[in-house]
This record gives C-alpha cells, sequence and structure tokens, in this order.
C-alpha cells in the first residue's frame, strides 16, 4: 500500500509524534529521557534544525521543530537510529523501538506555533501526571521560562508575547495553562474523514456543498452552520477547508455558545 505523502510546510515548521511501537514504553528511568534530549541536541548541531518544543513521555514524544539543512525525515532518522542502537544495547534488545515513521503536521503561522506549543506542554497536565506544566522535567518548558537546560529555541516564540523582555516569561506561563481548543495530531487519532465524507456532513448540516454557496448563506446562518460542524466534531481547520470562512472567524464561533 503506498504511503501518503506528507503535508509540507510553507514555513519548515512541524509538530511531529514519534510513539514507541506497540505502545511500548521508549523511556524507563531518567536517564533514557537524559539520552534522547542529547540526540535531539546532536541532530539540532549537525542539521541545524530549530527545537521551538517538546515533551518526552513515557510511550510518545512530541516536537515541534523547524527543519535543517536536511529534510525533517533525514533529522529524525538521525536522532532515531542514534537513540536506538544505545537504547538496546543498554537494555540487551533487537529491533525496533518506534511505530513505523513519524506523524507530522505543518505549522503555517505564528498562532499555530504557539497554539501547538501550548498543547505540546499541556499533554503530561491531561496526562495527570502533574498540575501545571512547569512541574513536568522532561519538556522544553523550563527552557521558556529560563531554568531548563537551553535545548529549546525560545528566543522568537517568545518575542511574540512581548517586545520588552520582562514580560515575556509571565506572558508565556499565562498563555500556557489557558485551556485550548484547538485539535492537534496526537497518539491516539483515529483515521481522520475525507472531505467527501466532510462535505457530506456540511449539506446535512446547512444544506450547501461547497464553499462559494456557504460564504452566499447569511452571516446569522452562516455563524449558526459553523457552531453545529464544530458540535458535529469538525476541527476548525476542516471547517476552514470546507467552507472558505478564515481561521479567527471559525475559531471565534464557540460550540458551547
Amino acid at each position: 500500500m503506498t504511503r501518503k505523502a506528507r503535508a509540507e510546510s510553507a514555513t519548515g515548521i512541524y509538530h511531529v509524534i514519534l510513539r514507541g511501537i506497540n505502545r511500548q514504553n521508549i523511556f524507563e528511568n531518567h536517564e533514557d529521557y537524559e539520552k534522547f534530549a542529547k540526540c535531539l541536541l546532536y541532530a539540532k548541531n549537525k542539521d541545524g534544525i530549530k527545537i521551538y518544543g517538546y515533551c518526552l513521555m513515557s510511550n510518545h514524544v512530541h516536537i515541534v521543530i523547524g527543519a535543517g539543512i536536511e529534510p525533517i525525515s533525514i533529522s529524525f532518522k538521525r536522532i532515531g537510529v542514534r537513540y536506538v542502537s544505545w537504547y538496546n544495547r543498554k537494555y540487551i534488545r533487537q529491533g525496533p523501538l518506534f511505530q513505523d515513521r513519524f506523524r507530522s503536521e505543518p505549522i503555517e503561522d505564528d498562532n499555530y506555533l504557539l497554539w501547538a506549543l501550548r498543547y505540546v506542554h499541556q499533554n503530561p497536565v491531561k496526562a495527570g501526571m502533574c498540575k501545571n506544566p512547569e512541574e513536568y522535567k522532561w519538556s522544553s518548558f523550563a527552557d521558556y521560562t529560563g531554568s531548563g537546560a537551553g535545548l529549546t529555541d525560545t528566543e522568537e516564540v517568545l518575542a511574540m508575547f512581548s517586545k520588552n523582555p520582562a514580560d515575556q516569561v509571565a506572558l508565556f506561563r499565562e498563555f500556557s495553562t489557558e485551556e485550548g481548543d484547538t485539535r492537534f495530531i496526537d497518539i491516539d487519532d483515529a483515521a481522520r474523514p475525507g472531505d467527501d465524507d466532510l462535505r457530506e456532513r456540511m449539506i446535512k448540516i446547512c444544506g450547501v456543498k461547497s464553499a462559494g454557496e456557504f460564504q452566499a448563506l447569511p452571516a446569522e446562518e452562516r455563524t449558526h452552520a459553523i457552531r453545529l460542524m464544530r458540535i458535529d466534531g469538525m476541527s476548525i481547520r476542516q471547517i476552514v477547508r470546507l467552507t472558505g470562512v478564515p481561521f479567527g472567524v471559525v475559531r471565534a464561533v464557540r460550540p458551547n455558545h
């Protein structure tokens, strides 16, 4: 079966997930987490990648990465080979450690980059491992607050919050603890519905089958239809793609209002 080609990012920035084969743990103790971080640093120095954020969970990894001189597939192959070789020697095992190839989604603008970082940093909170992102040791959150090892490229992101360095960390902390409703890839994602299925759902909701027809609806009907689509489980990006309505407009329509 032919693999689906990866969606390319015009910015070169991606949210990436690596997961353990058969959901097995890829980190057993502190040494394992530290080794993986060193593998990230190695690829950063070798390929010139940017690490905007990461979170190392017991059986999977989230990384927000900016491509360097090589495609990210090469960088992640380098990271994976280096870590798995070390891991297999340590635990006297053979064979693959990660499930298939890594999963990725493109990040095309600053807002989506910030939302992705918040999502990544909130992973251990949602898993019940801590009460706030700052308590979790194996993520890039500490780099953003000035107490980490410095693996993460934080300057560009912090500057999005304020031109005044004295305000940046406080604003980053506040943003990172807010509840986000943007959907990102995760290890438990089921197969996503195709556009044909989504279009059928749009027809049932508002009786139109194209972006042009949708935009011709009266404003109140458009807003109501967007709310019903969000209640139906469609992501913001799916609705934007189907209707042609700007991302910010769709995001402002809350499903519970």
